[in-house]
Parts: C-alpha cells; sequence; structure tokens
C-alpha cells in the first residue's frame, strides 16, 4: 500500500447482490471484472481484500489508481454495470498517511486480512489479491545485525518507521519493523 497509492486514487467495495457465493466463484467474477475495467478505463494497479459479511457472502474491498472515471459513468450505472453482481462503492481518497499506524484505511483493509483469515472457508486462499505491475517492497532475510552492519559499510543509515509485533501461535509473536533507508 504505502509505494503503490496516494490521495487521488480510488478505494471500491464490490459486493454480491446474491447471499450464496463460494470463494471460487467470487474469484473468477473478480478476475472477469478486472478484464472489463482493464478494457474499460487502460491498465491500473489494484490491490484487494476479501471479507464475508455478516450475512456469510464474500465482498471485496480494493485500492486502485484508476485514472477520474466520467461523472456520467458513475450517474447513468455504467461502472456499476461492469461488476454487475451487486452494489459497487467507490471514494476518492483524500488523505493517506500510510506510514502512520492510525491510518483508518489501513488499519481497516488489516482487520478485513484477519478476519478473512480466521475464517476456515478462507483455509488455502490467498489472503489478498494484487496485480502484477505494483512495485513490491525489496525483502531481505538474514541476521539482523549482520544486514543492519552491511547497511552501514555501504552507506546507508536507517530511521525506524514502525514497529509492530503480531501474536502468533507457536513463537509466541513475531516483531515487524519498517525502516526508511536513507544515504
Amino acid at each position: 500500500m504505502d509505494r503503490n497509492f496516494s490521495p487521488g486514487h480510488k478505494f471500491i467495495t464490490l459486493t454480491y447482490a446474491k447471499p450464496d457465493v463460494t470463494l471460487d466463484e467470487a474469484s473468477k467474477d473478480y478476475e472477469n471484472w478486472v478484464k472489463r475495467m482493464r478494457e474499460r478505463y487502460d491498465d491500473f494497479k489494484y490491490l484487494a481484500v476479501r471479507s464475508f459479511q455478516q450475512r456469510g457472502t464474500l465482498h471485496f474491498h480494493l485500492l486502485a489508481d484508476l485514472p477520474t472515471i466520467p461523472r456520467a459513468e458513475l450517474a447513468d450505472g455504467t461502472f456499476r454495470d461492469i461488476w454487475g453482481l451487486g452494489s459497487v462503492e467507490l471514494k476518492r481518497i483524500y488523505s493517506l498517511p500510510m506510514v502512520e499506524r492510525r491510518n483508518k484505511l489501513k488499519l481497516d483493509l488489516i482487520k478485513n486480512l484477519r478476519d478473512f483469515k480466521a475464517d476456515e472457508r478462507s483455509y488455502g486462499k490467498r489472503l489478498f489479491l494484487q496485480s502484477k505491475n505494483l512495485i513490491v517492497p525489496r525483502t531481505v532475510k538474514g541476521d539482523f545485525h549482520d544486514m543492519i552492519e552491511q547497511l552501514k559499510e555501504i552507506g546507508y543509515t536507517m530511521k525506524l518507521v514502525e514497529s509492530r509485533q503480531f501474536p502468533v501461535e507457536y513463537l509466541n509473536y513475531i516483531q515487524l519493523e519498517t525502516y526508511r533507508l536513507t544515504k
């Protein structure tokens, strides 16, 4: 999220009208929606999470760097009809301080991820959906102190941006730290 989306981009919720939709059916519907969107609005980046509503059916929340949708297409239902399976909610992102822990949009998406993962229907399914054209942060694995020393040797300084702990069953918790590198 932090590297791909900014103010002006869109937050979209796709909801089914019918009550019972399987995850496999929803995945195909979502892929078809993305194809139709790209045909109409060209290529775009997206990051989507799925969640189950209280009534049990699935819906999608996604961030997308779509261009401005013409007002006429919003008013006459053209944009909604691209989904065609229920309701579509579109919001423009006005503020997106993603590195802050208290960002409501980020926290809501993480909550949806957790809820989806906790539901037994999601077993064996991908946790989130993303376009192939996202900028993905580089992940480096290894001994933390060795990596810090190597970065210092080549002239980088690190500033801690965020530190969080996530409870896990066998390890007690996992510590996740995000740093900003400067040279």
